[in-house]
């Protein structure tokens, strides 16, 4: 039989969703550490290096894409802004990734031994948010949850 976790009112439950994009990035940065050093110990310092430069790069990524986001509900909202703000949405969003490409690529022409790690550290964001998924399916029920 399976548990079903319910709110005893909106602003619990909205208040217990919002702070999920603080804890994916705490949850990043402990991912990140974590990776850094076992890749450290196990391949090298130049792995180590690659992960560290890849995390970084995801961790700033996310934080981009959460700032792009929050660009384009302030633009669904008040719509009738100058075009300055068109760019900087625009700009939010393929600046991240002609970012992110152009070090992948200096990373793959200049320093190849750092390539897998490097990938490695781009999915930590991805990591984190599973993370948090399972933190929220699994959140126990005093949290302003009951159980039925």
């Amino acid at each position: 039989m399976s548990k079903r976790f319910h709110f005893s009112n909106p602003e619990q439950m909205e208040a217990f969703l919002s702070g999920a994009y603080r804890r994916i990035l705490r949850t990043a940065i402990v991912l990140s550490l974590a990776g850094t050093a076992a890749a450290l110990v196990f391949s090298g310092w130049r792995s180590g290096l690659g992960m560290a430069i890849g995390s970084l790069l995801a961790y700033l990524n996310f934080i981009w894409l959460h700032y792009g986001s929050e660009l384009i509900v302030k633009r669904a909202i008040s719509p009738d802004e100058d075009a300055f703000s068109f760019l900087k949405l625009a700009f939010a969003f393929a600046g991240r990734y002609l970012f992110v490409l152009t070090l992948a690529y200096v990373i793959l022409k200049g320093y190849p031994r750092m390539l897998i790690a490097f990938t490695v550290g781009l999915a930590v964001p991805v990591f984190a948010a599973m993370c948090e998924g399972a933190y929220e399916a699994l959140v126990p029920s005093d949290t302003g949850q009951s159980s039925e």
